[in-house]
Order: structure tokens, then C-alpha cells, then sequence
């Protein structure tokens, strides 16, 4: 019997996300995770290595390690870790693409690349900016004058395809396919509708100089959708779109506006999924009941991903308001607080209860930890998390690490 299970857990993935989103009872509620790369959560089930370690990525990069052998021991790890706990579907981060930008030590857990300063944060593990206020704002990367030169410069061109795939994500696909795992692929592509990265400028420009932010957002829409396009051909079979449109208190931007500028821009980039034969996932933090007519039904999509419970996007709420009955919910693990700062019983007791209130939803349940597993989640929660899960469908434990 266990090794029927086994097999069952090896090859029924694209089964059970699609009858989830299809509102079919699967045989057992989809697994879903987007780990933070580097994350210590690798260490215990790959090792620390160029793949899980960031620093000692960081020191390899100083003494010039090919960018092909990082690609490698990243796609390895991605892998490891998907496998190790169980996943149905996941979502990877990128790799390099080509040679990197020269890295140079200067300290211990201290690093340069071009003339900017990257530290080891102590708490995390991970590498970051030293000063990322004087070097990494907003205002260098998106002031008004460079988009406005942008809007000039653009002739309307549609961007070609890429000739090759995103080589980190390819490898682990053809690790999986390698061992029997038919994992469903998801891939993130917005066009320019996560109005909680929108530079004051632009969000004056949807009030006063409506006809040059819409130049503005076609330019994103084209961008966004030869890369949707791309993604779908690569074999993604669902798209992540949308972007953060709301914070804790409700969204950015007036429901008017969101109507006016926003939604026409999703339900466009949802028949572009669909026509393509994928699935249409809207992902965004925040608090979104001001906008739900439009969020979650004209919109169209089929899932909803980054459900915010600590924003009020409650499961308890989204079967009642009726989201439930028609969006597939991919959540609803508290990623804020529960992850974070509970403990590891605490987690468990979570878990079981989305579990329970996800098999009330006829829309269908996929669990995942609302954002990610990111930095500022223990590791020792989310190995609670996913062993609660296993011994509510009676599957094995997991492995010991």
C-alpha cells in the first residue's frame, strides 16, 4: 500500500491541481510553495553549497566560478526541496542567463559589484543591499524623466520570443520529468497592474494626464504579454498575473479607477491565458473586499494566489462573500504571523483548519503559505506545516533530515 502511495504521490499532480481548479474533488488537496532562494530551509535537505548558501554564492562569484555551475547547484536545490516535501505545484525563481557582473570580497560577508555594496544579513542569511535606501530606491530605477523618454522612444513594437528558457526552471523540469514527477509549473508575468509599485508619478498621471498613463500602461501590456505568450509555449501551465493592488486597508487606488484602468487590463491578459490553454491565477497581497466584484469575478481568473488572512482575506469570509464558490483559493496559511512568530503546534492547529475549511470551498483548495516561504519564516514551521498536512491525508511522514 505505501509504495502504491508513493507512486500516487509521484505522478498525480497535474490531476489534483486541475480538478482543484476545475472544482473536482481531488483525491487530496493540492500542495503549493514558492521558496525564497537561499532560504536556510535548503540546508537540513541539500547541504550548504553555491545553490543554498548565498554567501558562500557571494564568494564564489569573488573568485569567478562559471555561471553555468551556479545554474546547476541552484536547479539541484530547487529540485531537492520540491521533491523532499511533497510539492504538487511550484514556482522557481530564475537563473543566470550568461556571464555575471563581476563580484569583488571586500570584507567578511561583504561584497561590491559595480561600485555598490552587498552585506550578509545576519538574521536571515541572505545577502542585501548595505544601504539600499541611497542605492536601490524607487526614484533611481523609475524617476518621471526616464519614463517619460521611454513613451517617446517606444514605436510600438512587439518584443520577440526569447530562444531559450529560463535555464534554471528548464533543468528542474527535466529533473522531474527524469524521476516521474509531474509537477504543474507556474511562472509570474504582470503588464503593469500592480499598482503598489506605481511611482507617484504615475498614479497622478491616471488623475491628471489620463492619456499619457494609458500610453504609459500599453507599453507595459505589450511588454507583458509577449512575455505571457512565451511562458505558456515554455510549458508553464498556469500564469500568476496581476501585481499588489491593495494594501491592509483596501486597495491603492479608488474602485473607480481600479474599474476604469486596471480590470480591462487583466480580463485582457486572462483571455490571452485562456486562448492559450492555461490557467489565469490573480496574485496580490492585501485587503481587496472594496474591489471584489471585479477582483474575483469580472476579472475572470481562475485562482487566487498571496491570500492575505492577516489583511482580512479570511477563508471564513471567502466562503461567505462567495469567492470560494468560483475562485480556486491558493492559500490560506497565515505567511505573516503564524509562519513566522508561532510556534510549531500553533502551525500544525492552522493548518488542519484551513485543511478543513478548504474542503468547504467549491471552488477549489490549494494550500500555500499566502506569499512564500521567505526570510523572515522559521524553518522549523513550515517543515510543521507540510508534516500536519501529510498526516492529515494519512500519507507518510516526511523523510528525517
Amino acid at each position: 500500500m505505501k509504495s502504491a502511495l508513493r507512486k500516487m504521490e509521484k505522478t498525480d499532480c497535474t490531476r489534483r491541481v486541475r480538478d482543484a481548479f476545475a472544482r473536482r474533488i481531488p483525491d487530496r488537496t493540492p500542495l503549493f510553495e514558492i521558496f525564497v532562494s537561499f532560504h536556510p530551509i535548503h540546508w537540513p535537505i541539500c547541504g550548504r553549497n553555491v545553490g543554498t548558501d548565498e554567501a558562500m554564492r557571494w564568494d564564489a562569484m569573488a573568485e569567478g566560478i562559471d555561471w553555468r555551475e551556479l545554474n546547476e547547484a541552484q536547479a539541484q536545490a530547487a529540485f531537492e526541496v520540491t521533491k523532499f516535501f511533497g510539492l504538487d505545484m511550484v514556482r522557481l525563481a530564475g537563473g543566470l542567463r550568461g556571464e555575471y557582473v563581476p563580484v569583488r570580497k571586500v570584507g567578511a560577508n561583504r561584497w561590491e559589484r559595480r561600485g555598490v555594496e552587498y552585506a550578509m544579513n545576519p538574521r536571515t542569511k541572505l545577502v542585501e543591499l548595505a544601504n539600499p535606501a541611497a542605492t536601490d530606491s524607487y526614484t533611481h530605477r523609475m524617476n518621471e524623466e526616464k519614463v517619460l523618454a521611454d513613451i517617446e522612444a517606444w514605436d510600438g513594437a512587439i518584443p520577440s520570443d526569447d530562444p531559450d528558457p529560463d535555464p534554471v526552471c528548464a533543468r528542474v523540469r527535466q529533473l522531474a520529468e527524469g524521476e516521474g514527477f509531474d509537477w504543474v509549473f507556474m511562472a509570474e508575468c504582470g503588464a503593469g497592474s500592480g499598482v503598489a509599485f506605481y511611482r507617484p508619478f504615475l498614479l497622478m498621471w491616471m488623475l491628471a494626464e489620463p492619456d499619457l498613463y494609458r500610453r504609459w500602461l500599453e507599453i507595459q501590456k505589450v511588454r507583458g504579454f509577449a512575455r505571457t505568450r512565451q511562458l505558456i509555449k515554455e510549458g508553464y501551465d498556469v500564469i500568476a498575473l496581476g501585481g499588489d493592488v491593495s494594501s491592509d486597508k483596501g486597495p491603492f487606488i479608488s474602485p473607480a479607477l481600479y474599474h476604469e484602468h486596471i480590470l480591462p487590463l487583466i480580463q485582457e491578459q486572462v483571455q490571452l491565458v485562456h486562448d492559450m490553454g492555461a490557467l489565469a491565477v490573480y496574485t496580490s497581497d492585501g485587503n481587496h473586499w472594496d474591489i471584489k466584484e471585479d477582483f474575483f469575478f469580472n476579472s475572470g481568473v481562475d485562482g487566487y494566489k498571496e491570500v492575505d488572512n492577516a489583511a482580512g482575506m479570511t477563508m471564513e469570509r471567502l466562503i461567505a462573500e462567495g469567492v470560494a464558490e468560483r475562485v480556486c483559493i491558493i492559500g490560506n496559511l497565515d505567511a505573516r504571523h503564524t509562519l513566522c512568530h508561532k510556534s510549531p503546534a500553533e502551525v500544525r492547529e492552522e493548518v488542519v483548519r484551513c485543511l478543513e475549511l478548504g474542503q468547504r470551498t467549491p471552488g477549489g483548495h490549494i494550500l500555500h503559505a499566502s506569499h512564500s516561504v521567505h526570510e523572515d519564516v522559521k524553518s522549523e514551521n513550515y517543515f510543521a506545516a507540510v508534516s500536519a498536512y501529510r498526516e492529515f491525508f494519512g500519507m507518510d511522514p516526511l523523510p528525517r533530515v
